[in-house]
């Protein structure tokens, strides 16, 4: 049981560790900082893959990944690219150039917008599931009944609009 929870243990550490082995012995740290920077990831992470091949007794080339985070901005500093984060739900990393922040800041609040959508979409389809599980359960002449029917159908009119100004950010 022990070496089970060790075995756990360890699993659950390596997958925190930005690099494996491997990706810390080839040193590709240009290739590695395009990555990062694709990513939009700010000058520090570098640090977190200091972390993770320092128990390998290798450390970082520095100036081989800023090279490659550098080339790799570009392709996070995208307008398609802020409005997929925001979708996501995530804000733009402050990476961008100031010259490209507000294109690149409008088409990130769009994506958050819809995300936000998105989310309210799912609330109210749940809430109208479980009110259809309820009057399932509801004997046909009870008379709570007809509150949940006219809950529900304020929900479905809240959501033909949610669809329909969703249909605006597609």
């Amino acid at each position: 049981m022990k070496w089970i929870l060790s075995l756990s243990a360890g699993l659950l550490l390596s997958a925190c560790a930005t690099l494996n082995e491997e990706d810390c012995r080839q040193g590709d740290w240009f290739n590695i900082g395009q990555e990062d920077g694709a990513a939009g990831r700010q000058l520090g992470f570098l640090q977190e893959h200091a972390k993770a091949c320092a128990e390998y007794g290798i450390r970082p080339d520095q100036s081989a990944w800023q090279r490659g985070r550098e080339a790799g901005l570009p392709l996070y500093c995208r307008p398609e690219r802020a409005f997929r984060e925001g979708r996501r739900g995530k804000h733009l990393s402050p990476v961008c150039p100031a010259s490209q922040l507000p294109l690149l800041e409008r088409a990130n609040a769009r994506g958050l917008g819809l995300n936000r959508i998105e989310q309210e979409i799912r609330q109210i389809e749940g809430d109208i599931r479980a009110i259809n599980t309820e009057l399932a359960r509801l004997p046909a002449d009870d008379p709570a009944r007809s509150n949940l029917v006219s809950e529900r159908s304020f929900l479905r009119l809240d959501l033909l609009t949610l669809r329909a100004e969703r249909a605006r950010y597609l």
